[in-house]
């Protein structure tokens, strides 16, 4: 299957990222302009969590408090359109097997590209092999997925380049693509503020 996504590229693994000056306020962090540290862009407000450590993302940034300005990094991924056509496609003409394999490669191919560009931006940063992570939206750390749209105005060429647009409830489409806010602390850990969108969705 893959010799067959080269060759017929319906396999187009694409990136943007960005890097960007911040600093946190309580469970906010805020992102300011690279050209203009006065000039604050956007925020981003995480829920924190109601138990355990009550962690937000914010508590990994550096602080106004600090007087520190500190990094973070944003990237959005995706394999392009023609996998998801090539799924409904199979799916259409009740070949179902092959559409599973085909949705099964365009996942893994998207997450592989959010590894392989993570990794570069930890090189860019200097930061260890393996050290930080990686969050994205819809899972338990930030389970809405409504500031997607506040990474898009980040990296507009999300839209320009990519062709990456939002679905009304702010899903990423092609669906084969994922968007992460890269937490560089050596003490960064997963963890869930409660229910997470997909398990919103099941109940």
């Amino acid at each position: 299957m893959k010799r067959e996504a080269i060759h017929e590229k319906w396999l187009a693994p694409q990136a943007v990222y960005g890097l960007f000056p911040c600093q946190s306020e309580g469970d906010d962090l805020i992102i300011y302009n690279p050209e203009n540290l006065d000039e604050t862009i956007t925020r981003f407000s995480f829920p924190r969590q109601p138990y355990d450590d009550h962690l937000a993302l914010s508590d990994y940034f550096a602080s106004v408090e600090s007087g520190q300005m500190d990094v973070v990094a944003f990237q959005v991924v995706t394999v392009g359109q023609e996998a998801t056509e090539r799924f409904d496609k199979l799916q259409s003409t009740h070949d179902y097997t092959e559409a599973y394999f085909t949705h099964g490669l365009a996942v893994q191919a998207a997450e592989a590209t959010a590894d392989y560009l993570h990794e570069h931006i930890r090189r860019e940063m200097g930061i260890p092999e393996n050290q930080g992570k990686r969050y994205s939206w819809g899972y338990p750390a930030i389970p809405e997925l409504e500031d997607h749209r506040k990474v898009f105005e980040l990296l507009p060429a999300v839209t320009t380049e990519l062709g990456i647009t939002l679905s009304p409830a702010y899903q990423l489409i092609p669906e084969q693509s994922t968007a992460a806010i890269i937490v560089h602390h050596s003490k960064a850990k997963y963890y869930s503020v409660g229910e997470s969108r997909v398990e919103q969705l099941m109940r």
